[in-house]
């Protein structure tokens, strides 16, 4: 065990694949400094760097979108807990926000920022488990050629990894640091769209699930079909536009999030004439321990009509949607939001019409089991399953929970005090929420008003013991099973 405890963060995996979130889902130029700061922190201030999902990009570093806001458009949870790079990055948000009564500014913890890298959920796991930090994307101005130092200390996946993978990384490489993944937030997968030259009631554009998952298939492609007028009234939402889905072209947690849904809904008696499923699946994750060769992974994680569009990244579809009147396509709900995108409709599971907003996706998260890996009472490994088609009445159709995963240990001189700021972070981050009380949801308004779901207080519990008890000091024996 003290082997492996001295040596988790530099030697653990030589090779590590998944085939989900290769690519940014942002340029480096719509990203806050906060995230690519390659500068020592400040003298008493310890750096705790990420790599990961872009879905949570603008909760975790901001973004330079326009937003509606009442802060500025960096305010975040990484810039509202810690010291940001540049430290002006704190004030975009205000005093009263954070109940500061002597009307300073942030940070929450003055001794602790971070650095985070929004490069896809595999390349975020790939840095964790190699230490290798991601490197910056390609084509940015010099200015923003800048990236993360390592140590990578955490990372943030759409795609949970399950027990059996979490056993291939763990075997055969006895100094390799044991994994803790907790949920830490929801999010939608939005159909949103362009609506240049279209008549969409007021009540918004309603989609059933025969509907959608005929678009999604290929299967209409003209706004003027009757299975589209008929979901809303017989309302024409035009008489002749074309209907043009754009689809991500990278290896994407939000298109395993929407495959997964479609793999579920799409495929019932009540919906006859649906492609087979492996139109819908994604490429087999396969994560490959020392001495192995991954295979290579597919060039898209699904097999779309060759007639769609396709963009790389969450903000490279919302961008081609934004571009093309009559588009249609999937971005998480926080990139629909900050773009100011409208979103379909979804007729769930229940029969009822619900769109991506906070309400419908911690509807969907309440109805979902959490799962533990491990053997009790203390299991490190955390994940929430029954999202795929939600059963709750007023559910958001496609709803999944963004995952955080840590070392149980850290240790080296280059990571002293890692492990209780992440600790703390985390504490901050999950409050469980009281009747309203502003002392308890400053970080859940932040998600609320970003296009984010906080967990229900049941999964935030869950969350915060695991990450107390197995987040360990470099000294101890971890707690944490197996």
């Amino acid at each position: 065990m003290a082997n492996r405890q001295s040596k988790n963060l530099t030697s653990s995996i030589s090779v590590l694949a998944i085939t989900i979130g290769l690519v940014a889902g942002q340029s480096a130029t719509e990203k806050s400094l906060a995230q690519f700061a390659t500068s020592p922190a400040p003298s008493g201030v310890t750096s705790v760097n990420g790599a990961g999902a872009s879905t949570v990009t603008t909760l975790f570093v901001g973004s330079g979108e326009n937003n509606p806001y009442p802060f500025g458009s960096k305010g975040s949870w990484f810039n509202a807990y810690g010291v940001a790079n540049p430290t002006s990055l704190n004030n975009d948000v205000p005093p009263a926000f954070l109940n500061y009564p002597n009307g300073s500014y942030g940070p929450v913890s003055a001794s602790t920022t971070f650095r985070y890298a929004p490069v896809g959920s595999g390349a975020g796991l790939t840095a964790l488990f190699t230490q290798t930090p991601p490197p910056v994307p390609a084509g940015t101005p010099a200015l923003n050629n800048l990236t993360i130092l390592p140590p990578v200390s955490f990372a943030v996946s759409d795609d949970p990894l399950t027990g059996t993978q979490v056993e291939q990384l763990v075997s055969g490489t006895p100094n390799s640091g044991r994994v803790v993944q907790v949920p830490v937030i929801g999010v939608g997968i939005a159909l949103a769209f362009n609506r240049t030259g279209l008549n969409i009631p007021a009540a918004g554009l309603r989609l059933s699930r025969p509907t959608y998952c005929a678009i999604l298939n290929g299967s209409i492609t003209n706004w003027n079909d009757a299975r589209i007028r008929n979901d809303n009234g017989g309302v024409i939402i035009a008489t002749n536009r074309s209907l043009t889905v754009v689809r991500r072209s990278d290896n994407s947690g939000s298109t395993f999030v929407l495959s997964t849904h479609l793999n579920t809904a799409c495929k019932t008696a009540a919906t006859p004439g649906l492609p087979a499923a492996s139109v819908w699946n994604r490429g087999a994750g396969t994560i490959s321990v020392a001495g192995t060769v991954p295979p290579t992974p597919p060039a898209n994680t699904v097999v779309w009509p060759s007639g769609f569009l396709s963009a790389s990244g969450g903000s490279g579809v919302a961008g081609a949607i934004a571009a093309n009147p009559g588009a249609i396509g999937y971005v998480d709900s926080a990139t629909r939001l900050a773009r100011n995108l409208p979103a379909a409709l979804l007729r769930n599971r229940s029969g009822a019409y619900v769109g991506p907003t906070t309400a419908g996706i911690q509807s969907a998260l309440s109805g979902g089991s959490i799962v533990r890996y491990g053997t009790a009472p203390v299991n490190r490994l955390i994940r929430i399953d029954g999202l795929a088609d939600p059963t709750v009445s007023a559910a958001y159709p496609i709803s999944t929970a963004t995952y955080m995963l840590f070392y149980d240990t850290y240790a080296g001189s280059n990571t002293s005090g890692v492990a209780p700021r992440l600790r703390n972070f985390i504490n901050w981050a999950l409050t469980a929420a009281t009747n309203g009380s502003p002392a308890s949801i400053n970080a859940d308004t932040i998600a609320v008003l970003r296009g984010y779901a906080p967990l229900p207080n049941t999964i935030k519990a869950v969350s915060r013991t695991v990450v107390g008890n197995c987040v360990d000091t470099a000294t101890d024996t971890s707690p944490c099973t197996p």
